[in-house]
């Protein structure tokens, strides 16, 4: 037996693993909700490597599910999303199996050492995070989940076996001190609301970025270690962060698209801020490529990087002040 929820992989821009896979879920149960992927709540962070305290790299992560669930644009499709785990470990595959015929995806606790062929953690290192369940095959003796890998984020096929290898050296089963669940539940609306993009949140998130873009420093960011035992990770840390920036500037530039087909902003500023946002998406994925390339320069990629967050806090005022 073959059984797919058929939901579509949001593959527009990079977020992160869980909100990817939450747009993938509220955008192919309703078109709308691709807009509330382009609103710019987000904040920039020094963030630490798992696996080095010591070594911090720049990233952005989105705000609206940290700390108050009705700033989540996707409340209109996404009821709840339920934490659980399982009674018996040793059947956990059924269990996934008949959450998906119920017609809710279930997304899944996994080390990415043993997951994805061609990911960047598939045997390198221990990574652990949650993935997306959306279908299995029986006499396939396997599962599709909607995740990433080095060719996008997209529908693949896991074994059965592969499956429970790496559910069993997830971070849930190997560390004793986690205290997250095994798995997530994602469960609809019986009817669901379309999305609307609205303008005052769209400034007000300006007015906020241009605020915090101020304050936000690169003072020890990206001091990688040139050691064989680190230097790989510590690239590969900063690559991460790097290309959720781009990826959020991907989201920038739709942004400022929408709202000028909308008619929700005057078509002249648009077009002076799709100008704006494009330099600076360029000159991130500018730095991407001198961390991809192994040809960074730590003072020279700062400095750009400084310049890019000054250019873009102007961006943020310019909409504000405009609108």
């Amino acid at each position: 037996m073959k059984f797919a929820l058929e939901r579509k992989p949001f593959n527009e821009f990079w977020m992160n693993c869980m909100l990817n896979q939450a747009f993938s879920i509220a955008a192919s149960a309703h078109p709308s909700y691709r807009y509330a992927a382009y609103l710019n709540i987000y904040s920039y962070f020094p963030w630490t490597a798992a696996t080095d305290p010591e070594f911090r790299y720049p990233t952005i992560d989105s705000l609206y599910y940290l700390d108050d669930w009705t700033k989540f644009p996707l409340t209109g499709v996404i009821q709840l999303i339920e934490p659980g785990h399982f009674s018996n470990k040793e059947t956990f595959t059924d269990n996934i199996k008949e959450v998906l015929r119920g017609g809710r995806n279930l997304s899944l606790n996994v080390d990415l050492y043993y997951w994805l062929p061609d990911s960047l953690a598939w045997r390198k290192f221990h990574w652990y995070h949650y993935s997306l369940f959306n279908g299995y095959d029986d006499e396939r003796s396997s599962f599709y989940v909607i995740d990433d890998t080095l060719a996008g984020y997209n529908e693949y096929e896991v074994p059965e076996e592969r499956l429970k290898k790496a559910f069993n050296n997830s971070e849930y089963n190997v560390n004793k001190n986690y205290t997250g669940p095994a798995y997530y539940i994602y469960n609809l609306h019986p009817s669901i609301e379309p999305y609307e993009l609205k303008l005052s949140e769209v400034v007000e998130n300006a007015e906020r970025l241009a605020r915090e873009l101020k304050d936000f420093s690169m003072e020890g960011m990206w001091n990688v270690d040139t050691g064989p035992e680190k230097y790989s990770s510590h690239v590969t840390y900063a690559l991460i962060g790097i290309n959720i920036i781009c990826n959020r500037h991907i989201a920038n530039v739709a942004l400022i698209r929408t709202l000028q087909e909308q008619k929700l902003l005057d078509e002249k500023l648009c077009e002076a801020l799709s100008g704006q946002i494009e330099v600076i998406r360029d000159g991130w994925n500018e730095v991407k490529q001198a961390f991809v390339t192994h040809k960074f320069d730590r003072s020279r990629e700062i400095g750009l990087a400084e310049g890019l967050l000054s250019k873009e806090r102007v961006f943020w005022r310019m909409l504000a002040d405009g609108a």
